[in-house]
This record gives structure tokens, C-alpha cells and sequence, in this order.
């Protein structure tokens, strides 16, 4: 008999990787010889598509994303579409305000506001307040690792998202994005950019085979993470650091950032990933 943990689904590939990478955490930790449940929750049906123009449902991309987890059938993932009980008690749309120019903007919550996220059977892990959060760290299987394209730097920013995210997380002005662009060509590297609306089968090649990711604090950050990629991004908050354990912090202005400078940012980068990988790697044996 398999152990349950139950999760909230939202539009966020984030949110369904990080329950993901808990559930293949706590059950090569504690669950030895049985397999977790991991059951998504969704307040929609399963061919509900978040934007008009994504490529691909959610369910379909948690299913295709999954296929690259290392020990992918510790898990066996089920969906409860149109959900009642303790996850209805929390909308997505709860956290959306509409802005003058009619875009959707996504706020933060009153100060002690929790919600309900997820539920493991066992207790060890609870969604209350003030509760640790559960180990995150896993990869990808090793042959989903490929060919590292030395000049390719995948990039994402939160522009073409369907809403507008949080404060914290959109810092940046399109310009310095376009910056950041113009300062890493400059140093001899290409980018590609990535939204929501890239296929999924093109997101995890691209973030395959890149050098570097920069980006802000979302959206495919826990493919990169899973691939053990470089990441720098300009956060200064604490859950960057669960999310994305091994990102290199860059400033606001690092679209005014060259040459040697720069360098020194992608050396960091790279060394905070190599270790990282070496704890991950040696966490689960392989």
C-alpha cells in the first residue's frame, strides 16, 4: 500500500515541480519499499487551459516533466480535477487584483494569511504556519543530461505572463532586461528566451543545453534547478533560497554589468551549481 500526499494544483509549473521534488525527497528518505501518491488537486478539468495561447495544458506538462525524474516510479502521480474539501478553501483568483491598464496583477496576502498547500499522511510535513518546509532538493534522471552549448544563456522574464506577479518578483524594467541581453552578447554569448507559451519539449531542451540561466524568480526555474544549471537572478528574498537553493543573487543593475565584472558573476554562478549538483548527487547515490 502506497503513502498519500496531496497537493494544490495551480497554474504555476513551479508549484507542481516543487511537489514533485518533495515527494521524490520524502519517499527515497522514508518510504523504503513501497511507492508515494502524490494526488494534485485542481480547481478546474483536466483540458483547462490557464492562457488561450499555452501550447499545452498543465496536466500535460506535469505529466511530460515528470517522464524526466530520476526514480520517476517512486511516485505515481494522480488528479482530482474540480476539487472540494480542504484545497477549495483557497482560489488562485483569491490573489488577483485588476489593474487600471485591465492587465491582472497577483498581490501578496494579508500579513498571516496561510493556506492550505499540501498534506502528507504521515504528519511528518504540515502546511500550517510557522511549520518547516519539506526537503526539495532532486534532479533529473542522468540521461535526460545533455551536451552543454558553451555560449547559449537561457533567459525568462515575467513580461508575457498572463498576469502580472508579485511585486518581489518583477523588479526589473523590460529595458534592463533588454540590458542584460545586449551586456551578455557583448561578452561573447547568445540568449534564448523563453515564456509560458514555449512548448514544453523546447523548455527543457533549451535549459538542457545552456551554459547559464538568468531570469527572475519563476515560471521554469525548477527545470534549471533540477538540471543543476547556473542560475542568477535578481532576488534578494528568502524563498528564492528554498525554491532555488544554488541561484547567484545579481543586482538590479546588472544590465550595466560587463566584461571582467561579469565574469566574475558567471564564475560564481557556475561553482554555486557544481556544488550543489555534488550534494544532490551525493544525497541520492548517484
Amino acid at each position: 500500500m502506497s503513502e498519500l500526499i496531496t497537493w494544490r494544483g495551480t497554474p504555476g509549473v513551479g508549484d507542481f515541480m516543487w511537489a514533485l521534488n518533495c515527494a521524490h525527497n520524502y519517499s527515497y528518505r522514508f518510504v523504503s519499499g513501497r511507492k508515494v501518491t502524490l494526488e494534485f488537486h485542481w480547481e478546474h478539468g483536466p483540458r483547462y487551459l490557464h492562457h488561450i495561447e499555452d501550447p499545452e495544458t498543465i496536466i500535460e506538462r506535469l505529466e511530460y516533466i515528470h517522464n524526466f525524474y530520476h526514480r520517476k516510479d517512486d511516485v505515481q502521480i494522480e488528479h482530482v480535477f474540480k476539487a472540494r474539501g480542504r484545497y477549495n478553501q483557497n482560489k488562485y483568483s483569491d490573489d488577483l487584483r485588476m489593474m487600471e491598464n485591465g492587465r491582472l496583477r497577483v498581490v501578496t496576502p494579508p500579513k498571516g494569511t496561510s493556506k492550505t498547500r499540501f498534506w502528507f499522511q504521515s504528519d511528518y510535513y504540515q502546511d500550517s504556519k510557522d511549520i518547516r518546509l519539506p526537503d526539495s532538493d532532486w534532479g533529473f534522471r542522468q540521461d535526460a543530461f545533455k551536451p552543454r552549448d558553451p555560449q547559449k544563456v537561457v533567459i525568462w522574464r515575467p513580461t508575457f505572463n498572463a498576469e502580472i506577479p508579485r511585486k518581489w518578483k518583477n523588479q526589473l524594467t523590460n529595458e534592463q532586461w533588454d540590458g542584460m541581453i545586449n551586456s551578455l552578447s557583448a561578452a561573447g554569448l547568445y540568449t534564448v528566451e523563453l515564456t509560458y507559451r514555449t512548448p514544453i519539449s523546447e523548455v527543457i531542451y533549451h535549459i538542457s543545453t545552456c551554459k547559464q540561466v538568468v531570469c527572475y524568480d519563476g515560471m521554469w526555474h525548477y527545470i534549471a534547478r533540477n538540471f543543476f544549471k547556473p542560475i542568477m537572478m535578481p532576488s534578494k528574498e528568502g524563498i528564492s533560497y528554498y525554491h532555488t537553493p544554488h541561484y547567484h543573487q545579481i543586482p538590479f543593475n546588472f544590465d550595466e554589468i560587463i566584461d571582467e565584472e561579469l565574469k566574475t558573476y558567471l564564475g560564481a554562478s557556475k561553482r554555486k551549481a557544481i556544488r550543489y549538483e555534488e550534494k544532490c548527487r551525493q544525497f541520492y547515490q548517484d
